[in-house]
């Protein structure tokens, strides 16, 4: 039986330039600064780990999540990007294991 540490979460991961153009589409849903986004997502992958479940940073490029929204007929919020994430992952994972 699978239990929670047995999980890999995927985790939006945004280089400084993805993050500014993430910031323009999303004002709302982004912290104040990149400094302090990659401040609060590193603490959050922390307590993650911390509680042994395992993280996978995704590298998220705007203009593929702007194109997976709409094609999908979403809004690039927050809710979105973790769809999208998990969804990218779990395209990896499968990679790997051919």
């Amino acid at each position: 039986m699978n239990n929670e540490n047995d999980i890999e979460f995927a985790f939006c991961w945004f280089d400084k330039d993805q993050w500014q153009l993430l910031e323009k589409i999303d004002p709302e849903g982004v912290d104040d600064s990149y400094e302090e986004w990659r401040k609060n997502a590193n603490s959050a992958i922390s307590e993650f780990e911390k509680r042994g479940q395992k993280i996978i940073k995704v590298s998220i490029k705007i203009s593929a999540l702007q194109n997976w929204c709409q094609e999908n007929g979403l809004q690039p919020n927050s809710k979105s990007r973790s769809q999208f994430a998990a969804m990218l992952a779990q395209i990896r994972n499968e990679n790997n294991k051919t």
